[in-house]
């Protein structure tokens, strides 16, 4: 009789293989093991309580997004970078390395012990000691692997985002790409922001626009993932999410603006109910009757000393030039949310204009 044992068929570590230049290639597999010894003492002189291996897999799934299990590798690097989180199976903790250490191992001692009993213990202490001594290890959890079960963590990463820069803003929202090569919403985080930086929604769809800048670059992100839907997951589904977001904290010329030049995104909204979204269903079922109200508030125009200001694509002195708008021209303000305004130009193009250079008659 002969049995058949089935094979459990495991995969390499993906980032574990890093160009080094000039044709090298390091491979983390190979790591030092006088770099894993000076790591493992370093945290044993802090008298540091190594986890069950039962909560080492459990805690970098929650936090990381990866089953360590799934890799042959005993090392796992957890992405490309000079100096990643590298995974250490047998020895039961992060390495992470500092480029501004002292030592020959580029090991931060205190950093590498505070980092590992926050990742693995939630120490409420080790979180504070790591704002002061390597915030960016810190913000890059949230924007790089999408970890937000802490929101003492979340509200530290908001309190200085640049929620303006639309690159970093896609980042935190979307991180990198899935297997199937599409970013996938990090709702989660989404939610986040309308809780943490806008104390949550407004009282109804009409209110006056919540204080904050969480949503500041939300109509560049709409309108990137209207003009790519092939690279988002459920990209009409999250669209209608995202819009849902932005009307619940009182972003409405942002989404009444989008939904002007996206007629079919509109009307897939409403074969498929709105996806649930409450108001957005509300909104869009009276954009005519918005519209209209809009229209007989005061007229706008351009005052600039130099003659003319620049309309830019994003909210930001640095962003594309998409027309001069000279002194005295009337526009139509979308959005007066915030530092600058979403206008569009008597030639239709619709872009942002600093506040300071526009007036009221």
């Amino acid at each position: 009789m002969i049995s058949c044992q089935k094979e459990t068929y495991k995969i390499e570590a993906p980032y574990n293989i890093v160009d080094e230049g000039d044709g090298k290639k390091f491979n983390f597999d190979n790591l030092s093991t006088d770099i894993k010894t000076f790591g493992t003492t370093s945290l044993k002189n802090f008298n540091y309580k190594f986890p069950d291996y039962n909560l080492f897999t459990k805690k970098i799934q929650e936090v990381f997004e990866i089953n360590i299990n799934d890799y042959n590798n005993t090392i796992i690097a957890l992405r490309i970078s000079d100096f990643p989180e590298i995974v250490l199976k047998q020895n039961k903790y992060i390495l992470i390395q500092d480029s501004d250490s002292e030592n020959k191992y580029s090991i931060n001692s205190e950093v590498l012990y505070h980092f590992n009993k926050y990742i693995f213990y939630d120490d409420p202490t080790s979180l504070n000691i790591l704002k002061l001594k390597d915030p960016y290890l810190l913000k890059d959890l949230v924007t790089y692997y999408g970890y937000n079960t802490d929101k003492n963590l979340m509200s530290f990463v908001f309190k200085d985002f640049d929620f303006e820069n639309n690159v970093s803003f896609h980042e935190l929202l979307f991180g990198r790409k899935n297997q199937n090569k599409q970013y996938v919403l990090r709702k989660s985080i989404v939610n986040d922001i309308e809780q943490i930086i806008y104390g949550g929604k407004t009282k109804d769809i009409l209110s006056e626009t919540k204080e904050g800048k969480g949503y500041d670059s939300i109509s560049n992100i709409l309108e990137t993932m209207s003009s790519h839907p092939n690279e988002y997951n459920n990209y009409l589904e999250n669209i209608a999410f995202l819009c849902e977001k932005a009307l619940n904290v009182g972003y409405l010329g942002d989404v009444q603006s989008f939904l002007h030049k996206n007629k079919k995104i509109l009307e897939s909204f409403k074969k498929n109910n709105y996806f649930g979204n409450e108001r957005l269903k509300i909104f869009s079922e009276n954009l005519n009757v918005i519209d209209k109200t809009e229209e007989k508030v005061s007229n706008f125009y351009i005052n600039d000393p130099d003659g003319y200001t620049n309309l830019r694509k994003d909210r930001s002195t640095s962003s594309e030039i998409l027309q001069q708008v000279k002194t005295g021209e009337q526009i139509e303000v979308l959005n007066d949310k915030g530092d600058w305004f979403l206008i569009k130009t008597k030639e239709g193009k619709e872009g942002y204009i600093h506040k300071s250079r526009i007036e009221s008659k």
